[in-house]
Order: structure tokens, then C-alpha cells, then sequence
């Protein structure tokens, strides 16, 4: 959830006192030498909870003057007002990072650059963007826990029964539309019964990011949201929607969709030819239709534009210090040894996710034996691990907002209640109107 707008500034005074406290007690350290009870507040649940608190156990026998008191279920806003109410849990994990820039605006997460240096990490033993993702304006807010990359998937059975080769998936853009057009079934009252492609995915954002489009210009520090070659991508996207039927009829489509973590999953079933996802979907496809036949590949790129091949668009979640914790320096160990080769690999493994860390890219334990950990096995090496591409969201003070508004950008454009101009142009002066106010 983004951070309320009245509590911006409480948290923004409550915070700042807090941080400097904390400043001068965290960098450097990387054990504490007392007897504490370490309170983190967790965002897994389900299967994920279950391997967190695993690790949690045996943080405790490995570390016997610390003690952890998790709390599962963590929510945002919670998380905030704790803040705010200066009392927040020593170590908070977040799924996602929409709201890292926005914490760090605010002086409510502490900076970690120090003890990362301390600690013998190095910048080279992760993942790209890993620890990019984490920064705020240069500093270290953020250590990863696992990784998040999205990729392509396509139902072979569907290649094979149409003439096509199933193990070569579409390598451009410009392919990719042939054969979602192609692929495209309709039923005799001409509503939709399969898509060649899904091109309305949960993160929108990624098949801009396919296209090129650039958000932020790190150098000026301004938004790009409205520039040319960001038209033309929201453009070729709404044409591409047309072509299928357009918005209206290709999410009504979607709504019929059972969930992906079911039978009922849209690849399995044949209702999507084609799509682009997680590689966490690899898991969910063993385990409820571990019969389909799918391939697992590079995310296609404009014809001409080469340098955009095997883009990997990636998120994860995260590890933060709130402004106020009272145990930082147990807090900073926990962080510190859940980057090490053991407990990434027993993490990313119990959870089909990518490991942080560029030592487990060859590991058994996550690259090979069932469908799920290969698939896992080429996302890491190949594209995560290999790309010379590598993107995410950029993290600003209102990187929720802006995703928010650009989402909606894409969707009235899709739905021609604006043109793709029109939307970007709005969109633009919404974000950067808000930006304004976190100027230095």
C-alpha cells in the first residue's frame, strides 16, 4: 500500500532522529554480542512462510545470543504506522519493492551501505540489479532476498498441432504479433475461445520494457514517461489488443480464467498460446498440470532493436531496517547470513525462485531434476543470470504511484478513452507533480 499522504510528513519527523541514532550504530557491525530477541515482521505465507520459519529456526541454533520472534502476514500500511508510532519490529521483509523508494524519502528504513562493506559482500556476488533495486538516491536501503525475473511461455502442443516448430518460440516483437494473431481462436459467434498471446499480463509494465521504453532518466533525475519512443510502444501495444479483439473483449476473456496456481491454470488449458510470467509459474505447472508440455524462453525484442535482446525484467523481495529498530546489528547478521550460498539455495528452491546471489547459478538443488527446477535452471543462468539487459522498476519516492498511474495510462489507452499521447502526456504530469514534492 503507498504511504498515506497524511502520514507523510509524522513520518518524515518521527523518522529522522531515529535514522541518525541508527547511523551512528550500524555500519560495522555485523554480530551482536547481547542477548536479544530479534522481531521480524515477514510478508510469506502459505509454502513460503513454512521455509522462512525453517531458516528462522535455525538462524537460532546457529546464533545462540540471538533469538527470533517472527510475525508472518506483514502488511505495508502496518508497517508504517509502527514506524510512525515509533515502534517498529527490528527487521521487516517486503515482498516487492514499489514501497522501498518511498520509506527511504521518508527516513523511515536505515541506510546499510556501511555494514554491507563491513560485512565482505561484494557488488559482484549478486545478480544484477539486485542491489541496484535496493538503492534510494545512491545508498544501500534494501538487501534482496530472493529474485523475481519475468520470461516467455508458450504451449508446445499448441506449436506442434499448428504446423509450428515447438522448440523455437518467436524471437522479435514483430514475430511474436504473427503468430498471436495466427494462434488467435474464435468460436462461431466470434467471441473469443483461445488467445494466441495474453497481452494484458499482471505487470503491463513488462511488455513496455520489451519495447524499450525508458521511465527515469537517473541522470537529470526526471520522468520519461511521455517520450517518442514510449508513444510509439503504448501504440504498438493498444494496436496489437485491436487486433485481438480489443480491451473490452480480451479481458472479459481473461475473467473466465481459472487461477494460475490450479488446474485451471490458462497455458494448461489451451486458452493462451503464448505469455509472458514468472518463473515461479514453473512450479505451480508441475504440481497441477504437470502432464503440459511447455517451453520456457527469452522475452522477444524489437526486430530493430538488438541491443534489447534477452531483456530481463525483475523484482524481489526484500530485507529492510526500520528507522527505530532496537536490535540493527542482529538485524544486519540475519540479513547477512541469508545471503550466504546455504540458505538462498534451501529459499529459492522451496519457493521456485531465483537465488540473489551469482554462486548457486550451476546448483543441483535449483537448476535440474524436475521440469520446474530446469525451467528455474535456465531463467537463472540464461536470463537473470545472463543478460546484458537487465531492468526493473526504478525506485523513487513515489515508485508506487507512478506504477499506479501508468498501469491506468496503459489501460484508457487500450480502451481509446485516450490516445497513447494523450495518456502518457496525463500520465507524466500526474508523477512528475507528485515528484516535485521530494525535491532537494
Amino acid at each position: 500500500m503507498p504511504l498515506h499522504r497524511q502520514n507523510q510528513r509524522t513520518l518524515k519527523t518521527a523518522c529522522r532522529c531515529l535514522s541518525v541514532v541508527l547511523l551512528t550504530t550500524l555500519p560495522g557491525c555485523v554480530r551482536s554480542t547481547e542477548h536479544v530477541t530479534l522481531t521480524i515482521w515477514s510478508a510469506p505465507t502459505g509454502v513460503e512462510e513454512k521455509a522462512f520459519v525453517t531458516l528462522c529456526r535455525r538462524f537460532d541454533l546457529e546464533h545462540p545470543d540471538i533469538r527470533i520472534h517472527n510475525v508472518g502476514s506483514l502488511r505495508e500500511e502496518n508497517l508504517i504506522r509502527a514506524i510512525v508510532a515509533a515502534c517498529p519490529p527490528d527487521l521487516a521483509y517486503i515482498y516487492g519493492t514499489s514501497d522501498l523508494g518511498p520509506l527511504a524519502a521518508n527516513g523511515a528504513v536505515t541506510p546499510l551501505d556501511g555494514a554491507f562493506k563491513a560485512s565482505g559482500l561484494t557488488e559482484s556476488d549478486f545478480l544484477s540489479s539486485a542491489l541496484e533495486q535496493g538503492r534510494f538516491r545512491g545508498q544501500l536501503y534494501a538487501m534482496p532476498v530472493t529474485r523475481d525475473c519475468q520470461c516467455f511461455y508458450w504451449n508446445r502442443t499448441i506449436f506442434r498441432r499448428a504446423g509450428l516448430d515447438p522448440d523455437r518460440p518467436p524471437q522479435t516483437l514483430e514475430e511474436l504479433r504473427r503468430l498471436a494473431l495466427d494462434l488467435t481462436q474464435r468460436r462461431p459467434d466470434g467471441s473469443l475461445a483461445r488467445l494466441g498471446f495474453m497481452p494484458i499480463p499482471d505487470d503491463p509494465v513488462t511488455i513496455l520494457a520489451a519495447l524499450g521504453v525508458e521511465l527515469y532518466d537517473r541522470a537529470s533525475g526526471g520522468i520519461t514517461l511521455n517520450q517518442p519512443k514510449n508513444v510509439a510502444a503504448l501504440k504498438w501495444l493498444v494496436q496489437l489488443i485491436d487486433d485481438l479483439g480489443g480491451r473490452s473483449a480480451v479481458a472479459g476473456f481473461k475473467s473466465t480464467f481459472g487461477r494460475t496456481d490450479s488446474a485451471q491454470n490458462p497455458l494448461a488449458m489451451g486458452k493462451v498460446a503464448m505469455e509472458i510470467d514468472g518463473e515461479w509459474i514453473a512450479m505451480r505447472l508441475e504440481k497441477f498440470a504437470p502432464e503440459l508440455d511447455y517451453g520456457v524462453g527469452e522475452i522477444p525484442h524489437p526486430a530493430n532493436r538488438p541491443e534489447l535482446q534477452n531483456m530481463a525484467w525483475q523484482d524481489g523481495d526484500i530485507m529492510v531496517i526500520p528507522a527505530g529498530s532496537k536490535h540493527p546489528a542482529a538485524a544486519w547478521e540475519f540479513i547477512r547470513w541469508m545471503q550466504m550460498p546455504r540458505q538462498q539455495e534451501e529459499y529459492a528452491a522451496a519457493m521456485n525462485n531465483l537465488p540473489a546471489i551469482r554462486a548457486l547459478l550451476n546448483s543441483p538443488a535449483i537448476t535440474s531434476g524436475s521440469p520446474s527446477k530446469r525451467s528455474l535452471g535456465y531463467v537463472l543462468r540464461h536470463i537473470a543470470g545472463g543478460t546484458k539487459n537487465p531492468r526493473f522498476f526504478p525506485t523513487l519516492p513515489i515508485s508506487r504511484l507512478y506504477r499506479d498511474v501508468l498501469v491506468n495510462a496503459i489501460e484508457v489507452a487500450e480502451l481509446h478513452q485516450k490516445t497513447p499521447e494523450q495518456a502518457l502526456n496525463d500520465a507524466q504530469e500526474q508523477v512528475e507533480k507528485e515528484l516535485l514534492k521530494y525535491a532537494k
